[in-house]
């Protein structure tokens, strides 16, 4: 009878194996957050990827009209305040006098593991302020 457990449950490991990329990619240029995770990203914002809502990119084996965009619920905390927005990797967020973008999402779309399951995903997120809010009295001081 063990000797049968045994066997089912290695059976049951290959086939779970095989049905699942070896490796799914991470992030290249950037330390990424996985879905849940907070990631400071300074000028007093941080951002917590909640869903992907949509992934309609081009797997990077296609030859593709249009390259697609990431849809993703953040929730964004501003100092005391804490909101949820879609960031959209395709346009940048105008937020606390600057712009809020998805930097980089991991791992690239790929028709070999496609779809990517939720835990798989990495995003990275960069805020850049806006220059004319800057303290011209900052500027002068330097």
């Amino acid at each position: 009878m063990k000797e049968s457990v045994l066997l089912i449950t290695l059976a049951a490991s290959a086939v779970s194996a095989c049905a699942t990329p070896q490796e799914i990619p991470g992030c290249r240029q950037y330390d990424c957050v996985a879905l849940g995770e907070l990631q400071q990203i300074g000028h007093g914002i941080a951002a917590r990827p909640i869903e992907v809502t949509e992934d309609s990119r081009c797997p990077i084996e296609a030859d593709c009209v249009w390259e697609g965009r990431v849809l993703v619920e953040t929730q964004l905390e501003l100092g005391h305040e804490v909101i949820t927005v879609a960031l959209d990797t395709s346009a940048p967020l105008r937020i606390n006098k600057g712009m809020l973008s998805i930097a980089e999402v991991a791992p690239e779309m790929s028709v070999e593991w496609s779809p990517i399951p939720p835990d798989s995903y990495r995003f990275a997120f960069s805020f850049v302020p806006d220059i004319m809010d800057e303290d011209p009295a900052e500027n002068s001081a330097q």
